[in-house]
């Protein structure tokens, strides 16, 4: 029942071109700006890859916050009362949604690391190219789960605006566009517990030839766990309330 659930919304999502085209177009194009500009900040040969890996990110982190959007949206239709027929729990439905939100985020990534190798000359082994997208993909399930909750909790207008201040917002405090060691101090430690921030260092970290830290893999868990429970926590509560 959960895999018929997720091809079902798949097949939903993969009807929005608009939210694909958003999704892949900004982050490309962001990309190629800032590499050609130098606005990663680092002036040396590390620039283009740690821009390749903050506008994939950047990319992923919009594709899924649209997500939350289109939940949102489909709430007046009646989508959710539907649900409640289903054999499935809160849990499963937001596993579910979140592995479908980030099946969408694959294009933005895979189109930023192909221009990263093409265009601006990123060169890396195949394990190192592996471990940058599939770390890339794997880590965005926290802010899937995020958008998720968001989607549930509130009205399409609401979820747009939380959505878009988490995507732009956390971005940046995550340091995808800039690296946070041109932060104040304060604000650098700030950005360090953020998901974002924790979320590229996986891919930064991958993209040099080293694992992820200890510090880094629970921050991100902590946020997993505490996002997955507010997603189910909304789930829970839209059901309730559906007519």
């Amino acid at each position: 029942m959960t895999l018929a659930y997720m091809r079902l919304e798949m097949v939903r999502l993969l009807r929005d071109p608009g939210y694909l085209v958003m999704s892949l177009i900004s982050p490309l194009l962001m990309y190629l700006v800032f590499t050609n500009l130098d606005l990663g900040g680092q002036g040396d040969g590390k620039a283009a890859l740690y821009s390749m890996v903050g506008m994939a990110g950047f990319g992923a982190v919009g594709a899924v916050m649209g997500n939350g959007v289109s939940i949102a949206e489909d709430k007046p239709l009646g989508w959710i009362r539907q649900l409640r027929l289903l054999p499935l729990g809160p849990v499963q439905v937001v596993a579910g949604r979140a592995l479908c939100a980030m099946a969408v985020t694959l294009p933005p990534i895979l189109s930023v690391c192909l221009s990263g190798a093409v265009v601006n000359g990123v060169s890396l082994g195949i394990g190192q190219w592996a471990a940058v997208i599939g770390l890339l993909w794997l880590g965005i399930a926290p802010m899937a789960a995020l958008g998720i909750g968001l989607g549930y909790l509130l009205t399409a207008q609401q979820a747009q605006m939380a959505g878009l201040v988490c995507y732009m917002g956390l971005s940046l405090l995550g340091g995808l566009w800039f690296p946070i060691s041109e932060f104040p101090g304060w604000l650098a430690h700030i950005a360090q517990a953020t998901p974002i921030n924790r979320y590229g260092e996986l891919s930064w970290r991958a993209g040099d030839g080293h694992g992820p830290t200890l510090l880094g893999t629970v921050v991100l868990a902590a946020w997993a766990a505490a996002f997955v429970a507010f997603a189910a926590y909304g789930f829970r509560r839209s059901t309730r309330t559906a007519v």
